[in-house]
């Protein structure tokens, strides 16, 4: 077995050398519309090196997050996949850190009635995982409904962030996102490396600077919103799916 250095700019070539990374108008849910690129992370399943490394720069940064002196991210009793993306992540995180794994059952299927599948104490901490995220509702989503079955979430992972706002919005529901690899350092160095067009270099940056800054508009508007309601609680998440997951997603 390769002993593949931790290396994230090596990860997002592997996303691009798989096919995770094609480009033109794609709509998903409400928080992605005409996007000129579509991400995939999922396509590392395909490569049990790149899905290793993922896991391992993951557990590296949550690791990290936590021995700052001023402690950006908590302990956590289990790890949570966001199905399904996120879900793929997390179990190759749990082998990699022996970590036990649980996931969400949101509906009823077959024989599985709604709820948490796998073994967990009252009151667990869980580290959420996610292989994407836009605009942090599937993140949040998944939080509410572990805090409807006792267990909380603080700390949340994405291995890619498309940079839509989600940060700002976990936080304001009271959870840290920990990301690896930020989809403007992938794009340039997709372009940088002659992967990618110089044209579809320039789609993405014009793509991000229209919707990004209609992104934190909108995020300022919920704040001030917020603020002029002091006795309002923001009722998601010191604990909790995006429906629009890949919708919030790619």
């Amino acid at each position: 077995m390769n002993n593949q250095p931790l290396d994230t700019l090596w990860l997002a070539r592997a996303i691009y050398d798989l096919g995770g990374v094609t480009f033109g108008d794609y709509t998903l849910g409400g928080s992605t519309v005409n996007s000129p690129v579509y991400i995939n992370p999922r396509a590392l399943i395909s490569n049990p090196e790149a899905l290793r490394v993922a896991a391992r720069l993951l557990a590296e940064e949550v690791a990290l997050a936590q021995s700052l002196r001023r402690s950006h991210a908590q302990p956590y009793d289990v790890v949570a996949g966001v199905p399904t993306g996120g879900l793929l992540l997390a179990t190759a995180f749990a082998l990699e850190t022996n970590t036990p794994l649980i996931y969400a059952r949101l509906r009823p299927e077959g024989t599985g009635q709604r709820g948490i599948e796998g073994r967990h104490i009252e009151g667990a901490r869980a580290l959420l995982i996610d292989d994407l995220v836009t605009g942090g509702a599937s993140m949040s989503e998944m939080a509410r409904f572990m805090a409807e079955h006792d267990i909380k979430v603080h700390d949340a992972v994405a291995l890619v962030d498309r940079q839509m706002g989600a940060r700002t919005r976990l936080k304001r529901v009271g959870i840290n996102l920990i990301s690896i690899l930020k989809l403007d350092v992938m794009m340039n160095h997709y372009y940088e490396s002659s992967l990618i067009t110089e044209e579809q270099h320039n789609r993405y940056l014009n793509y991000v600077r229209a919707n990004r800054a209609a992104e934190m508009d909108e995020v300022d508007a919920a704040q001030s919103g917020e603020q002029s309601q002091p006795g309002k609680s923001n009722g998601a998440a010191s604990n909790g799916h995006d429906a629009d997951h890949e919708a919030d997603a790619q």
